[in-house]
């Protein structure tokens, strides 16, 4: 254990982490995260996907505990729904958002009331193989208002111009984080200024009852260093960024090399 105390919780990235660029789990990924819920290990997702999206992963593989999405923004119980913390972007931020998203025609897309609406570009999109919780839209500003939890927007041009049009008029109002890593695009993921991966997932194991000091953080991009600060032990993966990497206890195997698999063996069953 390397001197850390046992991990009784590993909260878990997904894109770039547990999934890999198919979007998919691999076996050995998922008969690990299944062994682990037998033994009484709380697996907990941390994720920039909304609640719906990340739930369907969860029931999967069996996942039970709190899942965190939106970076932090809300965190719901896969097993009711029951939302142990909410926080939603201002109505005004919102319109001004979802108006930049469809003047430049960002790969992007909202959520409010637990669906997910998404303006797109490409051609191969197929609304009938979309999760049930995603629909198409020619525009996000019909859905921009009140209760809208986040803002997901893809590619170097969204980054660059959200940040851009956004400069720091809503500093202390929202959370405006752009990552990327080897296997997934630049993004940039806007939530409630008080959203935190970190301060989510010291919720979460009050919740559930363990010290965050037995929690163990896996993830590849900045905005899970979050909650890689507050974990007991944390871990980059294989195919995070160097810089990610630099603030880390334990870099891991990479995603395509179910790096997950290794850390809960490594870490939570021996």
């Amino acid at each position: 254990m390397n001197g850390h105390a046992p991990v009784r919780l590993i909260a878990l990235d997904l894109d770039g982490t547990l999934l890999t660029r198919g979007n998919t789990v691999s076996d050995g990924n998922a008969a690990a995260v299944r062994e682990a819920v037998a033994a009484g290990v709380h697996i907990v997702f941390a994720t920039s996907r909304w609640y719906m999206l990340a739930k369907r992963t969860a029931d999967m593989l069996g996942v039970t505990s709190p899942i965190i999405c939106h970076n932090g923004a809300m965190i719901r119980s896969p097993i009711d729904d029951a939302r142990l913390l909410e926080l939603m972007i201002p109505a005004d931020a919102a319109r001004e958002i979802a108006a930049i998203c469809d003047e430049r025609r960002y790969e992007s897309m909202l959520t409010v009331d637990d669906v997910t609406y998404m303006i797109t570009k490409r051609k191969d999109v197929d609304p009938k193989r979309l999760p049930e919780s995603m629909l198409l839209t020619e525009q996000l500003s019909d859905h921009a208002g009140e209760g809208v939890e986040g803002f997901l927007a893809f590619g170097q041009d969204a980054v660059d111009g959200l940040r851009e049009q956004l400069g720091h008029r809503y500093d202390g109002v929202l959370n405006i984080a752009w990552g990327y890593s080897e296997t997934f695009p630049p993004y940039v993921n806007i939530v409630h200024a008080a959203a935190d991966k970190g301060r989510a997932l010291q919720i979460v194991c009050d919740h559930v009852g363990v010290p965050i000091g037995e929690a163990m953080a896996i993830g590849d991009a900045a905005p899970d260093l979050e909650m890689m600060r507050v974990a007991g032990i944390s871990m980059a993966m294989g195919n995070a960024p160097d810089d990610v990497k630099a603030q880390v206890d334990v870099v891991g195997p990479s995603n395509l090399d179910d790096g997950v698999a290794w850390a809960i063996r490594e870490f939570a069953l021996t």
